[in-house]
């Protein structure tokens, strides 16, 4: 299980400035969710910067140093708590990325050889690593070439269902145009494996200046509301309007 955070804003800024307090709440879910950070952001230069480790974020001066050097209106931010069997390495570090696409994923879904399987079915890219995260990750890519975002995480989460055992496909997906953020679990294996709900609702919370999405964790008042399992957040850059689709 790992942890999630997006935020879009009107203007660039610090993301430390953008998410203050809720940033040093996030890192010190890093005393559980331990194996691993990862951050994705555009920068002033139109580039998509990547910096991620395998190592807890909460007392990592990478960690810092990367979230100090994130000036943006865009970003997205994991926490990796890594599944059984699935290596700490860094090619098993979130986000991962392809151009100008960078994906983070909380869940489990297994076993890796049916998710080869669709990747090979749909001619999707091989995965470097070894985590079900990225196999997930290449189903929302091969999508892309046909459909919009939203689409492309509605068919791949459609695909893993019908032929994986599925725990969480939660995940967030940031592209040139906007954020994404899709709430999918199956409650009944959720609570079969003796977990509770709680750990795999995804909030979000809209203000004047900025949008923010977020894996539960800690404190999170209204107006942090909570998404529906099954939808799908659609943020738009340009001007932060919030889109939620029902697709189940």
């Amino acid at each position: 299980m790992c942890r999630l955070l997006g935020v879009l804003s009107a203007t660039p800024r610090n993301l430390t400035e953008q998410l203050g307090a809720d940033l040093d709440r996030f890192a010190e879910l890093s005393r559980t969710h331990c194996d691993g950070w990862g951050i994705a952001y555009w920068n002033a230069e139109g580039e998509l910067v990547t910096a991620k480790h395998p190592e807890p974020a909460q007392g990592s001066e990478r960690f810092a140093a990367a979230v100090e050097a994130a000036h943006t209106d865009a970003a997205l931010l994991h926490l990796r708590k890594a599944s059984k069997n699935m290596a700490n390495l860094m090619v098993n570090t979130h986000p991962f990325v392809a151009g100008s696409l960078a994906f983070a994923h909380n869940g489990y879904l297994a076993p890796l050889s049916a998710l080869d399987e669709l990747v090979s079915e749909v001619g999707g890219r091989p995965s470097a690593g070894g985590t079900d995260s990225e196999r997930y990750f290449n189903l929302v890519l091969a999508g892309l070439r046909d459909n919009g975002p939203v689409q492309a995480l509605h068919q791949a989460a459609e695909l893993i269902a019908g032929a994986a055992e599925v725990v969480s496909l939660n995940c967030l997906l940031l592209t040139h145009d906007g954020l994404y953020a899709s709430a999918r679990y199956d409650e009944k294996v959720i609570q079969a494996r003796g977990e509770e709900l709680d750990n795999y609702e995804l909030r979000y919370r809209i203000t004047p200046d900025h949008v923010a999405v977020a894996s539960s964790g800690w404190s999170q008042p209204a107006p942090w509301a909570p998404m529906r399992n099954g939808e799908i957040l659609e943020v738009r850059r340009r001007d932060l309007r919030a889109l939620v689709h029902a697709l189940r």
